[in-house]
């Protein structure tokens, strides 16, 4: 098992503990952190990476939960899901709009290309989506996987 833990970020998802407990079968110690956790708590785990979890909230609502911006500073991969990857599009520049309908439920996703963090994985597997919002253009230096 990875001793260096995954910090998972937590955005309101109720599927947080789900996503821990899926990186831990992968062997890799995984924490759950509230997303407003600072650089400096950040560093004293000294992570292996940032995992941020989806939530019901809109990146356009008022007093939206966005992490703090100098965590994109820290030189960490971070992996986005459905809100997470939202707020980071988001705070980096690229564009989230609002989808015409929700989608909730089973989504098959097909990796575009060969990364190590899909290692092990199919070139096609099912997820579970639950989203309103989507990200159209993503940040400069970005690229989809």
């Amino acid at each position: 098992m990875v001793k260096r833990p995954a910090l998972i970020l937590n955005f309101g998802s109720q599927y947080v503990q789900l996503i821990a407990r899926r990186v831990r079968e992968l062997g890799v110690y995984s924490e759950i952190v509230p997303y407003y956790i600072t650089p400096e708590e950040i560093r004293e785990k000294n992570p292996y990476c940032l995992i941020f979890s989806g939530g019901p909230a809109s990146v356009y609502e008022k007093d939206a939960p966005l992490p703090n911006p100098s965590i994109y500073t820290l030189g960490l991969p971070i992996l986005g899901i459905c809100y997470g990857l939202q707020a980071i599009v988001h705070q980096l520049g690229g564009t989230v709009e609002r989808s015409q309908r929700q989608e909730y439920g089973r989504a098959r996703l097909k990796v575009l290309k060969e990364d190590p963090i899909f290692k092990g994985l199919p070139q096609e597997f099912d997820v579970w989506m639950s989203h309103a919002d989507k990200a159209v253009r993503l940040p400069e230096g970005f690229e989809s996987l």
